[in-house]
């Protein structure tokens, strides 16, 4: 009788671990990385990548944007990698991943000749707003971030 008793127990044991497991597959996972950064990271690189390439007086790939900001709209899962370019050409990368509910920011400067060697500095962010400078430019910019420094601003174009 407890053979019995013993062996039911080990297989509702069993078969309540598996259902435990197959409850996670259920939630949405975002597993897409970006793609790997070429050396010089030059505009056309950037471009070809599949960033958002910011010059100035222009945008490349900037409907990746328009679909990003979408995607946060909606609270929908979604990530971009932003490079800019300096005057003199040095590229500075920001990548966004947004989980639903909150952004996290990698901010990479080193690239720039007058950028921080320190390596990346990352931040977890609210959301993303809008912004109007002094001289009339509005620019994205990300708000509600844990950390007090925030690197991170886009021209609306």
């Amino acid at each position: 009788m407890k053979r019995v008793l013993l062996t039911v127990l080990l297989v509702l044991i069993v078969l309540t671990a598996c259902e435990a497991n197959d409850l996670k597959v259920d939630f949405p996972v975002m597993t897409k990385s970006f793609p790997e950064i070429i050396e010089p990271h030059n505009p056309e690189q950037a471009e070809q990548s599949g960033d958002v390439v910011v010059l100035h007086g222009g945008m490349r790939n900037g409907d990746k944007w328009n679909t990003f900001m979408k995607n946060v709209e909606k609270k929908q899962q979604d990530q971009v990698r932003v490079t800019m370019y300096t005057i003199e050409g040095g590229p500075i990368i920001q990548e966004l991943i947004y989980d639903g509910t909150a952004i996290q920011s990698t901010y990479d400067n080193s690239r720039d000749a007058y950028g921080s060697k320190e390596g990346m500095k990352t931040d977890t962010c609210k959301g993303i707003g809008a912004m109007k400078s002094e001289q009339g430019h509005i620019f994205y910019v990300l708000t509600g971030c844990e950390k007090e420094e925030n690197p991170f601003w886009m021209p609306k174009l």
